[in-house]
């Protein structure tokens, strides 16, 4: 009896550790997009993976201000398994805010990444932003907590404690 309760224990602990997302079937078409934040106007990089070779895809921008048409990408690769890697201008028209690339072909087969797009900029660069110069100065980091933080923390170690020490008791 011990020995199946002891089994059951570990195979449950085994499926609870298990990623909640763990894909089990292998072939499901997959595209990120990068950058994951992009001005309008801008470029994006769209790669497709898993994916049928010779099959096409149209891609499009997705978002509450509307939709976007972005092209058609066809995959190439050998075998079974294939992808693609193409560049799109996310439209000036674009509103800043959420949107997802969805990449959708003819069988059916989806795949979509979220982008971020941001307003336009005349002031922005395509260089990257270069990091302030370091300082030898100390930094102060503020680790105060409210004091009802800390006696609600207490309150609740008194009573683990309390009920770790009864069951303790009651059990022999």
């Amino acid at each position: 009896m011990k020995t199946r309760l002891v089994l059951g224990l570990l195979i449950t602990t085994a499926l609870a550790l298990l990623p909640a997302g763990a894909a089990w079937a292998h072939g499901e078409p997959i595209i990120t997009v990068e950058p994951a934040v992009v001005a309008a106007g801008r470029e994006i990089t769209v790669t497709g993976t898993e994916m049928e070779p010779g099959e096409a895809f149209a891609l499009t921008l997705q978002g509450l201000a509307g939709s976007f048409p972005l092209g058609e990408v066809t995959v190439v690769g050998e075998g079974e398994e294939g992808g693609f890697t193409a560049t799109f201008t996310v439209p000036a028209e674009a509103k800043p805010g959420a949107y997802r690339v969805s990449a959708t072909a003819e069988d059916g087969d989806t795949a979509s990444a979220d982008l971020s797009v941001t307003a336009p900029s005349e002031k922005a660069s395509k260089e990257p932003a270069m990091a302030p110069e370091p300082s030898g100065e100390l930094h102060q980091i503020d680790r105060t907590k409210p004091i009802g933080q800390v006696i609600a923390i207490a309150i609740v170690a008194a009573f683990s404690a309390a009920a770790g020490f009864l069951l303790i008791r009651n059990r022999g």
